[in-house]
C-alpha cells in the first residue's frame, strides 16, 4: 500500500508539473515571435519566399495545436510572380506524452482554401525543387533512422483547387472544389491504414486555342472507400466507389510488392447506364445518329492486372446497346501500345452514322453552302500503336450484312493496315485489305477487295437499295486514293476493277425488246408492245475496267444470253451515278422453225440475224435509258445488203464465165 501511495503522489506531481508547464507555455510563449524565423528557414531550404500574413495561434485543449492563417509560398525564380501555393487556414495538433514512446499522435489536420498552381515547361517545372532531397537522410552512425508509429485522427481539406498549366502544349487543367475527409490514419514500420476516405471535386481541361465558355461545364467526380490497408507491402482487398458525372464505377482492388515490383489486381464494373448521358458527363456532345435509340445503354465488367509496365484487361465484357463485346486487351504503359483480342456478337454501324439528308424542295435563291469536308485525324493516326484481332458474328455497314467476320488490325508510326479481313457475304465470301498510310503530307489509301459467289441481287438491294441486277458474282477491286479528307480520297480513287456474274438478269434493261423494236423498224412494221417486265436474262456477264478520279471506265464488257452476244464499253461516275455505255449486240441464234418464240427466247429477230445492233445506255444506275442507235443500225444493214448484192453479182458473173468456158 505504501508503494501505491508513493506512485500516486509521483503521478500527481508529474501531472501538476505538466499543467504548470502548459500554462507557462501559453503565458510566456507567443508563436508569432517566430514568424520571421520560419520564413527565413523556408527561404534557406527552398529559395522560395514564405509569407505568413495571418496570426499564429497556440492551443492546449484537447491537443497541443497550432493554427496559421493566410499563408503564401512563392514560385521558384523564373516562374513568375503568381504564388505557387496559398492557404487560407491550417491547423494541426499533437499529444505530448506519446512522443516519449516514439509515437506521434496527431489531431485532425484541417486545411481550408488551399490553392496550388503547377506549371510545366517540358523537362522543367515549378515543383521539381520541392521533391529533391536536401542533404543525407542517414543517421550519424550511417544506418537508416528507425521509424516510429504515427497516428492522425483524420484529414479535412475544403474549398481547395489545383491548376496545372502545360506551357508546351498550351493546355490548362483545373481540379476545383476539392473536398477530402478521412478517418484515422495509422502508420508504422510495416503497416499503414487509412479509414473512411471521401474525396470529391470537379475537373475541367482546356486545350490550346479553346476559349472559356459558359457552356463547358466542369466534370464532377467523387471517390469513396471504407478503408485502405497496406500491410508488409501488401495492399489488402478493398472496394472503391467512384462517380463521374452521373455515371458510377465500382473498383475492387488488391496489391502485392507495392514498394518494389508493384502488382495491383482487381475488377472494374460500370453498371448499365445511358451512353449519351455518359458522354455528356465528360463534356462531350453526343452525336446525332440515324437511330434515335442508339447510345441508350452502356455497361462494363472486367478484371485488370496493373504493373509498372503494363495494364491488362481480361474477362472483358462491354455492352453498347445490343452489342456485346468480350475478350482481352492490354496497354504498354511506356509506349502506349495497345493489343486486343475481341469477340463481338453483332453490331449495326449504320445506327451510329449521321442521318441521311432527305431531299426536300429548295427555296428560291442561291444553293446553301456545302459543309466543309471532315479532315482525317492524321496526328492521332500517326501516334496510334495497336495490334489485335476483332471477330464479329454479324456486322452491318451501309446496309450490307457481313457474317463470321475476322478483322486483324496493325497500326504503328502512321501505317495502318486493316486486314486481311475474311467474312461471309450473301451466300458467298469476302476478303479484303485496307491500308492507310498517314506518314506523308497527303494520306494514301490502298484497297484490295474481293467477293466470290455472292448473291449480287441481295447485296445491291441492301447496299444501294437497287434491284437492277441478279446472279452470282465474283468481283475484284484494287484501287488507291490520296487526300486528307474522305471527299478528297474519293475524288482521287484510281485502279482496276473486274467482275464476272453468272446466271443472272439485268432488271430495267430489256435488250431483246429493243432489238425487236429495231427489227420492226427495219422491216417497216409497227413495233411490238412490251408483254412483261423489262429485263435481260443472261448466262454470263463479264466486265473489266479502270477507275480514274472517281470515274469507272469499262474497257471490256461482254454478255451472253441463250440467243444474244453483247460487247461494249462505257463510263460510270461513282459520285453522280451517271452512266454512258455503247453496246453492240448480235443475234447468236434464232428459235427452231415453227417454234413459239417469246422475247427471252429470241422471237421476232429474224431480220437481225448476223447484224450488229448498236445500243446506247444513258441516265443513272437507278434510272437507266436504253435505246437502239437506229442510224448506225441502218447504215450497217445497208452496207451488209450492198455487200450481199455485190457478192451475188460477182458469183453470177463468175458463173456465166465458167459456163462459157466449159460450154455449158
Amino acid at each position: 500500500m505504501r508503494i501505491l501511495r508513493i506512485v500516486a503522489i509521483m503521478a500527481g506531481a508529474l501531472l501538476a508539473l505538466v499543467v504548470v508547464g502548459v500554462v507557462a507555455l501559453l503565458l510566456f510563449v507567443d508563436p508569432n515571435r517566430y514568424r520571421g524565423d520560419i520564413e527565413r528557414v523556408a527561404k534557406e531550404h527552398s529559395a522560395r519566399v514564405l509569407v505568413i500574413r495571418g496570426k499564429l495561434e497556440l492551443k492546449i485543449f484537447p491537443w497541443l495545436a497550432l493554427s496559421v492563417h493566410d499563408v503564401e509560398l512563392s514560385n521558384p525564380p523564373g516562374f513568375g510572380a503568381q504564388p505557387f501555393m496559398t492557404v487560407q487556414n491550417a491547423s494541426i495538433g499533437v499529444k505530448l506524452l506519446p512522443l516519449l514512446g516514439k509515437r506521434l499522435e496527431v489531431s485532425r489536420i484541417a486545411l481550408d482554401g488551399v490553392n496550388v498552381n503547377l506549371v510545366s515547361r517540358g523537362q522543367e517545372n515549378n515543383w521539381k525543387d520541392l521533391s529533391e532531397p536536401k542533404g543525407s537522410a542517414e543517421s550519424p552512425s550511417g544506418s537508416a533512422p528507425s521509424r516510429g508509429s504515427v497516428s492522425i485522427e483524420g484529414v479535412d481539406l475544403a474549398k481547395s483547387s489545383v491548376v496545372y498549366r502545360d506551357e508546351v502544349k498550351k493546355s490548362t487543367t483545373e481540379i476545383a472544389n476539392l473536398e477530402l475527409h478521412t478517418g484515422r490514419l495509422e502508420t508504422g514500420p510495416d503497416r499503414t491504414a487509412l479509414r473512411n476516405v471521401d474525396f470529391r471535386g470537379s475537373y475541367l481541361a482546356r486545350a490550346a486555342g479553346q476559349q472559356d465558355s459558359a457552356q463547358v461545364k466542369p466534370l464532377v467526380f467523387s471517390l469513396r472507400t471504407a478503408g485502405l490497408i497496406l500491410d508488409s507491402q501488401r495492399l489488402a482487398p478493398a472496394k472503391v466507389d467512384v462517380k463521374v458525372g452521373d455515371s458510377a464505377l465500382v473498383v475492387s482492388v488488391a496489391g502485392e510488392n507495392m514498394s518494389t515490383e508493384r502488382l495491383v489486381t482487381g475488377t472494374v464494373a460500370v453498371p448499365t447506364t445511358s451512353a449519351r448521358k455518359l458522354l455528356q458527363s465528360f463534356g462531350i456532345a453526343p452525336p446525332i445518329t440515324r437511330d434515335s435509340r442508339a447510345l441508350s445503354a452502356f455497361g462494363l465488367q472486367t478484371n485488370f492486372r496493373l504493373t509498372a509496365r503494363q495494364l491488362q484487361l481480361s474477362a472483358l465484357q462491354l455492352t453498347l446497346d445490343d452489342t456485346r463485346i468480350q475478350g482481352t486487351a492490354a496497354e504498354d504503359l511506356a509506349t502506349s501500345a495497345l493489343s486486343f483480342d475481341l469477340n463481338v456478337n453483332g453490331i449495326n454501324v449504320d445506327r451510329y452514322r449521321a442521318p441521311v439528308n432527305k431531299t426536300t424542295a429548295r427555296p428560291a435563291g442561291p444553293p446553301p453552302a456545302k459543309a466543309p469536308p471532315t479532315p482525317l485525324p492524321l496526328e492521332t493516326l500517326r501516334k496510334l500503336d495497336a495490334h489485335g484481332t476483332l471477330r464479329v458474328a454479324t456486322a452491318t455497314f451501309s446496309n450490307a450484312v457481313f457474317t463470321d467476320v475476322v478483322m486483324p488490325l496493325v497500326a504503328k508510326d502512321g501505317h495502318i493496315r486493316l486486314g486481311p479481313t475474311q467474312a461471309r457475304l450473301y451466300g458467298g465470301s469476302y476478303s479484303g485489305d485496307i491500308v492507310l498510310d498517314a506518314r506523308p503530307a497527303q494520306a494514301q489509301l490502298s484497297l484490295d477487295q474481293h467477293v466470290h459467289g455472292t448473291d449480287i441481287a441481295a447485296l445491291m438491294k441492301a447496299a444501294l437499295d437497287s434491284a437492277r441486277i441478279s446472279g452470282r458474282a465474283d468481283a475484284n477491286a484494287a484501287v488507291t486514293g490520296v487526300g486528307n479528307t474522305g471527299d478528297a480520297i474519293m475524288r482521287s480513287l484510281n485502279g482496276k476493277i473486274d467482275a464476272n456474274v453468272k446466271q443472272g438478269a439485268l432488271i430495267g434493261i430489256d435488250i431483246a425488246y429493243e432489238l425487236q423494236r429495231a427489227n420492226a423498224l427495219l422491216k417497216r412494221e409497227v413495233p411490238p408492245q412490251r408483254t412483261g417486265p423489262a429485263r435481260t436474262v443472261f448466262n454470263t456477264l463479264q466486265t473489266s475496267g479502270t477507275l480514274d478520279k472517281g470515274v469507272l471506265r469499262i474497257d471490256d464488257l461482254r454478255m451472253e444470253t441463250d440467243f444474244l452476244k453483247v460487247r461494249g464499253r462505257g463510263t460510270l461516275d461513282t459520285a453522280t451515278e451517271a452512266i454512258n455505255y455503247q453496246l453492240v449486240t448480235s443475234v447468236n441464234k434464232l428459235p427452231a422453225s415453227g417454234a413459239t418464240a417469246g422475247r427471252d427466247a429470241g422471237g421476232g429477230l429474224d431480220a437481225l440475224r448476223s447484224v450488229d445492233v448498236p445500243l446506247i445506255i444513258t441516265g443513272t444506275l437507278s434510272s437507266p435509258t436504253v435505246r437502239p442507235d437506229i442510224e448506225a443500225l441502218a447504215k450497217g444493214k445497208l452496207g451488209q445488203e450492198v455487200q450481199q448484192k455485190a457478192g451475188d453479182l460477182v458469183k453470177k458473173k463468175l458463173g456465166d464465165k465458167l459456163k462459157d468456158l466449159f460450154g455449158r
